[in-house]
């Protein structure tokens, strides 16, 4: 193929045009104009905006408000990866072992997959909800507590709440492709370790779960980034609060966007997100390199 693209140089170009003129509208365009707009004090408060330099980012990293969106960012959205990484392949190894009636539990999880985030925002709301929700019944029912908790008045507890709505919509996904993973390890493998000696504890971390890290490597980064522009969530149960306690870079920059108006910090904050992520890439695909 590549012979056939060297010899052919314009065929290929004609047909290469498409999809970059795809790429320079609708990826290229949009974030070089992000950055050239972190670097002006655009706002649609202002009729022109004019070049400032790296005014914006000097503000940004003197602002104590940016480093609390960073470490809730970090918080919130690595805690809901882990744990949701964790529940996801346990219950892919549950369901590996084709017990009774898992076709059916499979495809029940899966449709928590693919509920709307405002729906996951407002069952949350109703489940957490400091007056009626099944949370403090359940809780005060079996006497953990003796009166209801108010889950988004406290940072710790808002935090918490946010971190399990965020997990509990990514388990389907994670339990799929780790289960698809799974399925992908010869058995033989794994019979030739049992017939060595090993135990099952052994074979999954010595052979199963090396086996598997690449694609969970890769999964937790597909995640990072999706969770990482997630919005709906903590707007809706929270709107950030309280005291930033929930207040991540999406909802940051949304807020600096449309209710402040100052789009130029607005995208500075939105190129520190992209490098941050970018950062983040380059280390997980060395890491995916590495041998334990």
């Amino acid at each position: 193929m590549n012979h056939v693209f060297r010899r052919h140089v314009g065929a290929a170009l004609v047909l290469l045009l498409p999809a970059l003129l795809f790429a320079g509208v609708f990826l290229v365009y949009p974030l070089a104009n992000g950055v050239y707009l972190s670097f002006t004090n655009a706002s649609a408060l202002r009729p022109t905006s004019r070049f400032i330099g790296l005014g914006n980012y000097e503000y940004l990293l003197a602002t104590p408000e940016f480093y609390i969106v960073l470490f809730n960012s970090v918080v919130l959205v690595g805690g809901a990866i882990l744990l949701s990484m964790v529940a996801g392949l346990g219950l892919a190894l549950l369901v590996n072992r084709r017990l009774p009636g898992v076709a059916l539990f499979r495809a029940g999880v899966f449709q928590i997959w693919i509920v709307p985030w405002i729906s996951v925002a407002i069952l949350w709301g109703w489940i957490f909800n400091a007056d009626y929700g099944i949370v403090n019944y359940m809780l005060m029912g079996i006497g953990i507590i003796d009166e209801p908790i108010g889950w988004f008045s406290g940072s710790t507890t808002a935090r918490i709440v946010i971190v399990l709505g965020f997990a509990w919509r990514m388990i389907p996904f994670m339990m799929v492709v780790s289960l698809a993973a799974l399925q992908s390890i010869p058995s033989e493998v794994l019979e030739a370790a049992s017939v060595d000696g090993a135990t099952p504890v052994q074979r999954f971390m010595r052979i199963t779960l090396p086996l598997l890290r690449p694609m969970l490597v890769t999964l937790a980064l597909l995640q990072l980034v999706k969770l990482f522009q997630e919005i709906t969530l903590p707007w809706i149960l929270t709107q950030g609060g309280p005291m930033n306690a929930t207040s991540t870079l999406s909802l940051y920059t949304y807020k600096l966007a449309f209710q402040q108006w100052d789009y130029g910090l607005a995208a500075a904050a939105g190129t520190v997100w992209l490098v941050l992520l970018g950062l983040v890439g380059l280390i997980a695909m060395q890491f995916t390199r590495r041998s334990f």
